[in-house]
C-alpha cells in the first residue's frame, strides 16, 4: 500500500521577511535584557517615582503666596515643594497653576513680582527632599558592606517652561550623611513653551552611606535665581563633588535666572526621579493617593470658619483638650502651627460654649494622633465633653512633619 504525504509549500523568502518585523523603540533593549528586573525597569511598571506630588496637584497650604525673604526653608504652595528665598521680600509670587502640558492638570509657577538688582547675595531655589525609606529603591547603597549588586543609575525627568529661554541649572544633593552634589544643566529652547527634559545620573562609587530611614536622603533642587558666590558650582557639571552646588557660573556661560526680570515666569511639573537608565512615562497616581502621600509630611486639619476639629473634654474646669486623628501615620511626631486671634475657636458643650483665641500642642501628640489644648479661656465642669470648631475665616490648624 502506498501512503502519500503532502506538505504545504514553504516560501523561504516570506519566512525571512518576517524576521524583519519592527519591535518598537524599546524592543531592542527589552530583547537584550538579561533579567526580568531589567525588563521591569525599562517598561516602568510598579511604583517608581520617588518624588511626591510631582504633578503639583496637591496644595494644602493654599494655591498662591508671595515669598518672604528668609534663609529658612519655606513651602509656598504645592505640597512637598520647598526652598530658600533670600531678601528682599516679595521678589516672587509662587502659585499652583492650571497651565500644564498635555497629560497634566497643574504646575508650579514662579512670577517675578519685583525685580532685584542682581548681586552676590541672592539665592532662590525650589525643590523636594526625598525620605530615606523612599530613596532605598534607588539601590545606591548596593556596594556597601554586605551588598553584592552593582549600583544602577537613576533618571530625573520633568516638564518645564519659562519666558526666558537659555541654560538653566538643577542639582541632586545628598543630605545628612554627606554633602555631595551633582550639578545638571538643561536648556529651555523656546520662550513660553512646555519642554520635557531628562537626565540620567550614575551614583558615585565613593558614596555608599545614603540614608534609608525616615530622615532626608536626597534633595532635588531647581535654581530660579541664585547669584550668591557660595552656591555657585566649582566648574564641574555632571559629576559628584563635595560642594553645596545647585547652580553654575563662569566665563563659559551664565545660567538663565528670572529674579532680575520683572514679569518673568518659570513653570515646573511632571517631575519624576526613578531607578534605571531610562525616563519612563510619568507615574500618574490618583488624587487620593497623592494627597495621602503628602499628608505623611503635612496635614492641614482646618482652614477657614465653621470647620470641625474634633471632640473636646474639660480636662480641668479651666482647661480643654481636643484629640485629632491624622488621616495617615505621619513621618514623625509633628509640630503644631495654628492661627491665633480673638474668638478664633469655639468649644461647644452641653449647656454652653467657650470662645478662645489659640491652641497649644499637647505632649501626647504622636505620629497618629494630635493633642491640642487651651488652658486660659475655658470654664466648665471636669469631664464634660463637646466638640471644637473654628470660628473665623483666617483660621488654620497645621501639623508639620516635613523633612
Amino acid at each position: 500500500m502506498t501512503v502519500r504525504v503532502e506538505k504545504p509549500e514553504f516560501n523561504l523568502r516570506d519566512k525571512l521577511s518576517q524576521l524583519d518585523r519592527r519591535v518598537g523603540s524599546m524592543g531592542g533593549e527589552i530583547l537584550a535584557s538579561k533579567s526580568s528586573k531589567e525588563v521591569q525597569g525599562l517598561i516602568g511598571v510598579g511604583s517608581r517615582n520617588m518624588i511626591i506630588n510631582g504633578g503639583m496637584k496637591i496644595a494644602q497650604r493654599g494655591t498662591s503666596s508671595t515669598l518672604n525673604g528668609s534663609s529658612g526653608l519655606q513651602y509656598p504652595c504645592c505640597d512637598r515643594w520647598g526652598g530658600q528665598f533670600s531678601t528682599p521680600n516679595s521678589t516672587f509670587t509662587v502659585s499652583q497653576s492650571t497651565d500644564a502640558p498635555v497629560g497634566h492638570s497643574h504646575s508650579l509657577k514662579f512670577l517675578t513680582n519685583s525685580a532685584v538688582t542682581v548681586d552676590g547675595n541672592h539665592y532662590y531655589w525650589i525643590g523636594q527632599r526625598i525620605e530615606g525609606l523612599n530613596f532605598a529603591q534607588s539601590g545606591w547603597n548596593a556596594s556597601a558592606s554586605g551588598r553584592t549588586e552593582t549600583a544602577q543609575p537613576c533618571t530625573l525627568s520633568f516638564w518645564v517652561k519659562s519666558s526666558l529661554p537659555g541654560k538653566w541649572c538643577a542639582a541632586v544633593k545628598g543630605l545628612n550623611n554627606h554633602t555631595n552634589s551633582y550639578l545638571i544643566v538643561y536648556e529651555i529652547k523656546k520662550p513660553d513653551t512646555w519642554e520635557w527634559k531628562t537626565h540620567t545620573i550614575y551614583p558615585s562609587p565613593e558614596i555608599t552611606n545614603w540614608n534609608y530611614d525616615t530622615s532626608a536622603a536626597m534633595a532635588i533642587q531647581f535654581d530660579v535665581g541664585t547669584s550668591r558666590i557660595g552656591d555657585l558650582g566649582t566648574n564641574v557639571i555632571g559629576e559628584w563633588q563635595n560642594h553645596n552646588s545647585y547652580t553654575y557660573n563662569n566665563d563659559k556661560f551664565i545660567p538663565s535666572r528670572i529674579h532680575g526680570i520683572a514679569g518673568a515666569t518659570w513653570y515646573l511639573t511632571g517631575v519624576q526621579f526613578e531607578p534605571g537608565p531610562v525616563a519612563t512615562p510619568f507615574e500618574h497616581r490618583s488624587y487620593g493617593e497623592e494627597l495621602a502621600l503628602c499628608q505623611r509630611y503635612f496635614y492641614r486639619a482646618a482652614d477657614g470658619a465653621s470647620k470641625a476639629l474634633g471632640l473636646g473634654v474639660n480636662y480641668t474646669a479651666s482647661e480643654m483638650h481636643c484629640a485629632i486623628t491624622f488621616p495617615v501615620t505621619m513621618r514623625e511626631s509633628p509640630t503644631l502651627s495654628a492661627a491665633s486671634g480673638t474668638n478664633y475657636y469655639e468649644f461647644i458643650r452641653n449647656g454652653g460654649a467657650d470662645w478662645f483665641n489659640s491652641f497649644t500642642r499637647g505632649n501626647r501628640t504622636n505620629t497618629k494622633i494630635g493633642e491640642i489644648y487651651n488652658n486660659s479661656q475655658i470654664s466648665g465642669t471636669v469631664g464634660h465633653g463637646g466638640y471644637v470648631r473654628t470660628d473665623n475665616a483666617a483660621v488654620f490648624v497645621d501639623f508639620d512633619a516635613e523633612l
